[in-house]
């Protein structure tokens, strides 16, 4: 199977809710390269059989031309019927490939063999369902859809190729990648008890970077970093576990680049999530209150994944 992927907001309008039944008038075939050769063949044989009237080369002729023609109606029955609808998918970061998954039912009485799904063969038992997952690679923020499928078989002798198109209207969020040089805002506790400061912080637990000042500690001097021609940066370090984070657009405005401020505002999400901090995100579309966990966590990356792009239209 190939995909057809579109990202963001560009929907296609043929993408259909699902499930989807292939029917005859969605099916395509055509002869292979090795049907077309048996094709050439067979009239090279009837030829010299009507030059020479051969009754048994007439016979092995129309034998092997018949023989094409019920392996035709195999290869067009191997698709024909088969049910597909949409199954799991979760968000992923710019930058990943989302997976979806798709259930294949085969409701007749006989087993569909060799159907090519992107790069998988697979095999259908009669009257069973089997799952395979659809893999779209993402390069920005926003929403990706499955896409335009293609589906095919050459079952049972390759002398044909079937084919038919699917256009599920599934699609999943892609959040920013998770990127950035500066290091988490102060929470609440940092401030009020005097623990940690723009330049040192205690605990064990990794924050962030900042720029290198004179006399810094050189153990927190990120020197893979610099091995590799960039600037010196400080890894800093701190406890945050009961600390209140708010995590603003004007903390991310300086960076002058609305992507790069959304990755920004992704990373300290993470990082604040698996310091076990409270954090609060507040955008100029949306402000969520400070909280922690996963459905809070998704629900401040998918307000950074929507952010600024254009509404779908149904």
């Amino acid at each position: 199977m190939t995909t057809q992927n579109t990202t963001h907001s560009k929907k296609r309008h043929t993408a259909q809710p699902g499930p989807i039944v292939l029917k005859r008038r969605t099916i395509y075939i055509l002869p292979s390269k090795a049907g077309l050769g048996l094709a050439l063949v067979l009239f090279i044989m009837l030829l010299g059989s009507m030059n020479y009237n051969n009754s048994m080369g007439y016979a092995l002729s129309f034998l092997l031309g018949s023989m094409a023609m019920v392996s035709m109606l195999h290869t067009h029955r191997t698709l024909l019927g088969l049910r597909i609808e949409a199954g799991k998918v979760l968000p992923v970061f710019a930058g990943e490939s989302a997976t979806f998954q798709l259930w294949i039912d085969n409701r007749g009485q006989v087993a569909r063999h060799a159907l090519v799904w992107q790069h998988d063969t697979i095999d259908i038992p009669a009257d069973q369902r089997v799952s395979i997952d659809i893999s779209v690679p993402t390069s920005q923020r926003g929403r990706v859809f499955l896409g335009r499928l293609k589906v095919y078989t050459r079952f049972p002798l390759g002398l044909f190729h079937a084919w038919s198109y699917i256009h599920l209207d599934t699609s999943t969020l892609v959040y920013p990648q998770p990127l950035g040089h500066r290091n988490l805002p102060l929470g609440e506790q940092s401030q009020n008890t005097g623990e940690g400061s723009p330049h040192e912080t205690g605990g064990d637990d990794f924050i962030g970077y900042r720029d290198y000042n004179v006399g810094d500690s050189p153990r927190h001097i990120d020197w893979k970093a610099v091995a590799r021609g960039r600037n010196w940066m400080i890894k800093e370090f701190g406890g945050l576990s009961a600390a209140q984070v708010w995590l603003t657009w004007d903390d991310v405005s300086m960076l002058n680049n609305l992507e790069v401020a959304l990755s920004q505002l992704s990373l300290w999400i993470l990082v604040a999530e698996s310091q076990g901090a409270q954090y609060g995100l507040k955008i100029p579309t949306c402000s969520f209150e400070p909280n922690s966990g996963e459905q809070h966590r998704e629900l401040c990356l998918q307000a950074l994944a929507l952010y600024a792009l254009p509404k779908e239209i149904s």
